[in-house]
């Protein structure tokens, strides 16, 4: 988000009118939501928001209602006794693409495309359809302390001895629930009316799930929370289907791989719930707090907060906050997030520590006793060789890609040109 005017410089009084400033101006429909002492504006089809001071919101009102620009620099002096540069204003505007082309028809800008899937979102996240989710979300829990079968532990992961069949299974469900998890947000946006997608896209090689929350700005703070805790409580859902589908392969008399799978993928799904706790990667629960707290960039906020303070620590150069733009309340709340992200990030990387180191270790002990007594002839002897040699392939090349892009950046700080 871009901050036009921080505080301090907060008024539109400059100057007078310095520039040529035209007799009429067109702009596109805009939202307006109030936030805190600020009014956030945007133009919701193409995600571009600002925060504008409430005294600059209004002069922008006046301009969208069809106001000359010189009309509304004479009422703003008249209501707040000061002068205004409304050239500077309308380049800002234009800047923003808030500014309508005298070419484009009206028309064309103002009828918006209806959103597909409001009404499946609106029932997704319906009263109904949350209270069905907790009581899934509690029978889950109650067969789980039943049934010690169903419990989720590092060793459950292991549903097969064959562990190329556990890396295909675990990453074939991962991408499931992801998918489902990525799904969820979306169906939250659209139940708000704003054209969300899904798309998919990669890191490396692996391929991943993104979800644009496009016009989410545009909604109210508190509307905000739903779109992101949504993830959240699609992977709840997705570990109780789990647990269910699990209950029933045991009552049924299924194979006992199916249900050993079930708790797998159950498993692997509650690291990746740790993972969203991680508040200091922008994760889903960082932007409900920072939406609960009207605070949009409270991220960079603290980062710059704990680099000052490190410095200063150390007694390192450059050790001043660059607080330019912060209100009081954005102090108040920057002192009070920041020990919380130094001590909860040290919590939870115990905890997803403690859930990952045990698998990661079960692969290494099961791979290396297989190939140290296994024989050529045996089916598992190979399973466990190809295993190995995947995954030593792969961390060359991730270390690969990592010394290329750090000898780019090291070139690129020197000036020196690289192939």
């Amino acid at each position: 988000m871009t901050q036009v005017m921080p505080d301090g410089e907060a008024s539109l009084a400059e100057a007078a009118l310095t520039k040529v400033v035209p007799v009429k101006v067109a702009l596109y429909p805009l939202t307006y939501v109030e936030d805190n002492d600020q009014v956030i504006v945007g133009r919701p089809e193409i995600d571009a928001f600002a925060v504008f001071p409430p005294d600059a919101a209004e002069a922008l009102r006046h301009l969208e209602a069809g106001e000359e620009p010189a009309a509304v620099a004479a009422w703003y002096e008249q209501t707040y006794g000061e002068s205004v540069d409304i050239g500077d204003f309308l380049e800002t505007l234009r800047d923003l693409e808030f500014l309508r082309p005298g070419e484009a028809p009206a028309a064309e800008v103002t009828v918006a495309a209806p959103v597909r899937w409001q009404r499946l979102g609106a029932a997704a996240f319906s009263p109904v359809a949350l209270a069905l989710y907790v009581l899934a979300v509690a029978a889950a829990i109650y067969l789980m302390v039943r049934t010690p079968a169903l419990q989720p532990y590092p060793s459950r992961v292991f549903f097969s001895r064959s562990v190329l069949l556990v890396v295909a299974g675990v990453a074939v469900a991962q991408l499931a629930g992801i998918a489902w998890h990525e799904g969820f947000h979306v169906l939250a946006g659209r139940r708000l009316g704003l054209p969300s997608r899904l798309s998919l896209g990669r890191r490396l090689y692996f391929l991943v799930f993104q979800t644009t929350l496009v016009g989410l700005m545009g909604v109210k703070p508190r509307k905000r929370i739903l779109p992101f805790c949504a993830g959240l409580i699609a992977d709840a859902l997705f570990i109780s289907v789990l647990t269910g589908f699990g209950e029933l392969s045991r009552v049924e008399g299924w194979p006992s791989w199916v249900l050993k799978a079930a708790v797998a993928f159950a498993y692997v799904t509650i690291l990746r719930m740790i993972w969203q706790a991680m508040i200091y990667m922008e994760t889903d629960l960082y932007y409900v707090l920072s939406s609960a707290l009207r605070c949009p960039d409270l991220h960079q906020m603290s980062q710059e907060y704990l680099r000052s303070r490190t410095a200063r620590l150390f007694r390192r150069p450059r050790a001043e906050l660059d607080d330019t733009g912060w209100s009081e309340r954005d102090h108040l709340i920057v002192r009070r997030y920041a020990p919380c992200v130094v001590v909860g990030s040290f919590v939870i990387i115990c905890v997803g520590m403690a859930g990952s180191i045990p698998v990661l270790a079960g692969f290494v002990y099961r791979t290396y006793h297989t190939i140290a007594t296994g024989t050529l002839g045996s089916p598992w002897f190979w399973d466990s060789t190809i295993f190995a040699l995947a995954m030593l392939a792969q961390f060359s090349f991730v270390a690969v890609i990592a010394v290329r892009d750090h000898r780019r950046r090291v070139s690129a700080t020197r000036g020196v040109p690289t192939s």
